[in-house]
């Protein structure tokens, strides 16, 4: 959850901290808020580096704040967060101190002047923080994922009641033809390309199999899918990825990684439950998630591993090729040996959830599995072995089976 702080020119970052310190952690806390704040003299810069749409919710700090609202209401892509598929409630948090009520109010008026809808949460501190636990549980996910092709042949159970998905949570599905990638890939500059395949290099560890030229057709795919996303307007995307392995002899891996990075929630062989799992886990917990294959299970331990991952989530990284075929690039993560959650939802209409906190102990290397190898300290066989949701589920870092299972008893999930 995004919570954007505003404050007037008269007072300081500091004063907000200390005025607020008990509700800022306790929305931290419980509604793992990731908090920003910005006054006058610093939205140009904020707006340029991260306000591209609105945050979750708007904290009135004081009053003097109805202009910056203003300013930072033109400058953000309020079409595409009123569009059809992301009809939106714009939420304010004022407790009446420092005049933030009144500021409040008047914002909420200049909403209903510009045909949106918006309102205020207002009261103790225990009140507002329940009342957008609350919320934020029930909430409409609201996005647009686009499906890349059809689910890999492999994927019998793993699909989703688009129809259900729409109507239910409020997420809008779209088909679109591989040819739109292969033909991307083609087009894409040499020049963009081989920027980021530099980059790419700079920030790894090591370089194993891939040629320079494997590098620069997977950053070729990397352009061409993040094209596409940005003209569909895409908040997700899965993709049939052996499908672009045989038309264009490259992977999707690294795409996959550098847009998760970007806030582009984005997942491989066209599963949309575990697509679903990693878009829940952004909204939910502002975090990326890696989407793995359970590979060894033992009474103590469990190790799933994967050919890419957000880069962000790893302390280090080796370019490697894909497992399964050996070409183009994947991505082998060097994880940190920290808490993390594993996760997944599925079922035709997301009705089942299983959830678990453990630690990492180990990330291991074998050729006989997929780039990214981690080892859990928890023993996963009662369920995978016997009521598993499919096969890929999600992993995410730190500790969230709380916030994940609030919003399924809200919305009335069953855990496994």
């Amino acid at each position: 959850m995004k919570i954007l702080i505003l404050r007037s020119s008269f007072q300081t970052d500091d004063f907000v901290r200390i005025e607020y310190a008990e509700l800022i952690q306790r929305l931290k806390q419980k509604c793992h808020a990731e908090i920003n704040i910005i006054g006058d003299e610093s939205v140009e810069k904020r707006l340029i580096a991260s306000l591209q749409t609105l945050p979750d919710a708007f904290m009135i700090a004081t009053g003097g704040v109805e202009n910056l609202f203003k300013r930072i209401w033109e400058a953000i892509d309020v079409e595409m967060t009123c569009s059809p598929h992301r009809t939106k409630i714009v939420t304010m948090i004022a407790d009446g101190r420092n005049n933030s009520l009144a500021a409040a109010l008047e914002i909420l008026t200049y909403l209903g002047n510009n045909g949106m809808e918006g309102r205020i949460v207002h009261g103790t501190n225990d009140e507002i923080v329940s009342t957008l636990v609350e919320t934020y549980s029930r909430t409409s996910l609201q996005g647009r994922i686009g499906l890349f092709g059809q689910p890999s042949d492999w994927l019998i159970a793993s699909g989703v009641d688009r129809d259900f998905l729409r109507q239910r949570y409020g997420i809008e599905t779209i088909d679109i033809d591989l040819k739109r990638v292969e033909e991307g890939i083609k087009n894409a500059s040499k020049d963009e390309a081989e920027k980021i395949a530099q980059a790419m290099l700079k920030r790894a560890k090591a370089l194993r199999e891939p040629s320079s030229a494997d590098m620069i057709e997977a950053a070729k795919a990397y352009l061409a899918i993040k094209r596409i996303c940005q003209e569909e307007r895409l908040d997700a995307m899965t993709i049939r990825c052996f499908d672009i392995v045989k038309t264009c002899g490259t992977t999707s891996c690294l795409a996959l990684a550098l847009l998760n990075d970007e806030g582009i929630v984005a997942g491989c062989e066209g599963d949309m439950q575990t697509l679903l799992s990693m878009f829940l886990a952004k909204r939910l917990c502002g975090e990326a998630a890696f989407m793995a294959n359970p590979s060894q299970l033992t009474d103590e331990t469990s190790m799933l591993a994967h050919c890419t991952i957000p880069l962000t989530m790893c302390d280090e990284t080796v370019v490697r090729s894909h497992f399964e075929s050996g070409i183009g690039v994947a991505i082998q993560g060097l994880l940190p040996l920290t808490d993390y959650t594993l996760f997944k939802w599925g079922g035709p209409k997301l009705d089942r959830y299983f959830v678990t906190e453990a630690k990492a102990i180990e990330t291991p290397y074998s050729n006989h599995f997929c780039r990214t190898q981690i080892t859990l300290n928890v023993n996963l066989k009662p369920y995978l072995l016997q009521h598993s949701i499919g096969n890929h589920h999600v992993i995410i870092r730190g500790r969230h089976a709380d916030v994940i299972k609030a919003f399924m008893q809200a919305n009335e999930v069953s855990k496994c």
